[in-house]
């Protein structure tokens, strides 16, 4: 018997590759309809997505303006915008999303508070520090209320409108969303939703909706990855938030960054800087003005937010453990907490603009410290802003400043540099 030719060899060859082929792409689909059976059972089902809620990558641009007029003009009546101080590295402004008729919520910080200029009926009814969620009183309207979405994201790639503060109001823009995963966070017994964004940014405290302009939720920390805190556990907070006075601990003193210069001086590697003690408060005798604070009950503090988070959700009438650092000794401290809404600082004299500065030579002076209630802070000014000005005089020292505020008839103009940028400001008596 002869061997078969080489067309024949080559035939049998090709028939194995074509069976190899056809049998790899069967399991793949097999292993696709296990893997993903949510997607094959869709695909199944639907012959034509939503164009709204599965809008695809290729949507073209007037798809996506046409989508987001239309969602502006049904969400504004359900958004508000509010100032916040200090300002944010965002911006100074916050989304705020109304989920009764009488009661909306925002993400405020344990350290934030909102600037003289809100509106009229919008006051905090509650705080939880604890995922930054701020629940407001605000005027009754029984036909704006957010709509929650009844299901959340599909898991792969979608669009999003998210809705940004700005001094104009509330902006709403596409975002092109790569992925979304639920995952359980220590801060709240319900699971929060993270959002992986492709190329794009979502600040912190944007509200976020589907394309359907149901609600998701506030953005709790932003990026190109968010995590954001779903619609049911916000309306759950406007729902059950009791509308008493909040109870905060305070410890009498209040506190600045360790810069480097600071870190020489005083022989700490990392903590808050004491700034100023409350003559009448608990820390009397106990701290000084210069003393490093780098952990409160065994938990470290290297920003004065994160040490404002730490002692507000301490209770009042707790003894709370600091360890400080004093000219380069070590020192233990326990000091018994009060409630800060009952212990208000006392009014500043007329000729103190609430300002702690420090000297930069041949810049101006620094802001160290801005106290609650001054002009300075209802001026708008803020912890680490450089006075480069005053009415006309370049690099004041903080005593000429001082000088020059007693003695004006009128509001001083300040030229400040903020990071990299520069603004003016009216300091009033």
């Amino acid at each position: 018997m002869s061997a078969p030719g080489p067309e024949a060899r080559r035939g049998r060859e090709t028939r194995l590759l074509l069976a190899t082929i056809a049998i790899s792409v069967a399991v793949l689909v097999l292993l696709a309809r296990f893997r993903f059976p949510e997607e094959a059972g869709r695909f199944a089902s639907e012959p034509a997505p939503a164009p709204l809620e599965r809008l695809a990558a290729r949507a073209t641009y007037d798809e996506l303006a046409s989508i987001m007029a239309d969602l502006e003009r049904r969400l504004a009546p359900r958004l508000a915008v509010l100032r916040v101080q200090p300002e944010r590295a965002g911006g100074s402004y916050a989304v705020a999303a109304r989920m009764t008729p009488d009661r909306a919520v925002v993400l405020l910080a344990s350290h934030e508070t909102f600037a003289p200029a809100t509106p009229r009926g919008v006051a905090v009814l509650a705080r939880d520090n604890a995922r930054d969620i701020a629940v407001l009183s605000v005027p009754e309207a029984a036909d704006a209320v957010v709509t929650l979405s009844v299901s959340p994201l599909r898991p792969g790639p979608s669009y999003i409108a998210v809705v940004e503060a700005t001094a104009q109001g509330p902006v709403i823009r596409p975002v092109y969303v790569g992925r979304t995963d639920i995952f359980q966070d220590p801060r709240t017994t319900s699971p929060l939703l993270s959002v992986a964004a492709l190329q794009q940014i979502l600040p912190r405290g944007a509200a976020v909706f589907s394309l359907a302009g149901n609600f998701l939720g506030l953005a709790l920390e932003g990026g190109t990855t968010a995590t954001v805190i779903p619609g049911d556990i916000l309306r759950a907070a406007a729902e059950t938030a009791r509308g008493v006075e909040e109870t905060r601990g305070d410890l009498g003193f209040t506190v600045q960054p360790l810069s480097q210069g600071l870190m020489q001086a005083t022989g700490a590697q990392r903590g808050v800087v004491i700034s100023y003690v409350h003559p009448r408060g608990p820390a009397v005798d106990r701290v000084e003005a210069g003393d490093v604070v780098t952990a409160i009950d065994g938990t470290p503090v290297t920003t004065p937010a994160g040490f404002q988070q730490v002692v507000q959700s301490r209770p009042p009438g707790q003894d709370a453990a600091l360890d400080v650092v004093r000219r380069g000794k070590r020192l233990d401290v326990s000091i018994t907490v009060r409630d800060a809404t009952g212990s208000p600082l006392p009014p500043l004299p007329d000729d103190d603009p609430g300002l702690v500065m420090r000297h930069v030579p041949d810049l101006g002076a620094e802001i160290v410290t801005v106290r609650p209630g001054g002009s300075a802070a209802r001026a708008g000014l803020l912890t680490g802003d450089i006075i480069l000005r005053v009415d006309g005089r370049d690099a004041p020292s903080p005593a000429s400043l001082l000088a020059a505020y007693r003695q004006a008839e009128r509001a001083l103009l300040l030229s400040v540099q903020r990071g990299a940028e520069h603004r003016v400001f009216a300091l009033e008596k």
